[in-house]
């Protein structure tokens, strides 16, 4: 009766921990369409950020670009978005900012981005949907130019980075699971699990 009521035991602890995982999976799988679309088609690179703060009589200025950059497709061809995150706060009356972006793959030019502003927004530069293969190289130039009319000011400053893509590398992911990882800790438990079924 006693090894009965132990494997009963074993069991039901085994079906609630497993319960989490298919748990976990479910609600991964009930994940809107859009949102999955979305999340999976472009790879997305981001490439670096620009900054703008001026008053009309004086600016700051800065490009900063990512470089160096190894980026991996899982496949030999694929869809990509580049974008940077920008700040532009203009304060003057007559004054405005311009931020472009402006991408090169193996040497042919993309359509460049630019985003001109005259108060203050924070927000996002993009180039969609460009269609990219292994081994190609990247190179990017972050522009930014800050101007007053009345009085006559003007600034400017940009930013250079490059990049090649590649094969993505696999991860393997440590699985949450707390059974799971129990019994990752201790191999042993499955010959006992083992012994304890045949009974």
């Amino acid at each position: 009766m006693n090894r009965k009521s132990a494997i009963i035991s074993i069991l039901a602890i085994l079906i609630v921990l497993s319960t989490a995982t298919i748990s976990n999976a479910i609600s991964i799988k009930q994940q809107p369409i859009k949102e999955l679309i979305s999340e999976t088609v472009n790879h997305q690179v981001y490439l670096g950020s620009a900054s703008i703060i001026g008053n009309g009589t004086s600016s700051t200025l800065e490009a900063v670009a990512e470089n160096d950059l190894l980026i991996g497709l899982d496949s030999e061809s694929s869809y990509v978005d580049f974008y940077i995150n920008y700040d532009m706060n203009c304060g003057g009356t007559t004054d405005t900012g311009i931020i472009t972006l402006i991408v090169s793959i193996n040497g042919q030019d993309i359509t460049p981005k630019i985003v001109q502003n005259q108060t203050s927004k924070n927000d996002t530069l993009k180039i969609e949907n460009v269609e990219v293969n292994r081994q190609d190289a990247l190179i990017f130039v972050i522009n930014v130019a800050y101007g007053s009319v009345i009085p006559f000011y003007s600034n400017s400053t940009s930013a250079t980075g490059a990049g090649v893509f590649s094969k993505a590398k696999t991860i393997v992911e440590k699985s949450t699971n707390p059974f799971l990882d129990f019994l990752e800790q201790h191999p042993r438990m499955f010959l006992i699990l083992k012994y304890l079924l045949r009974l």
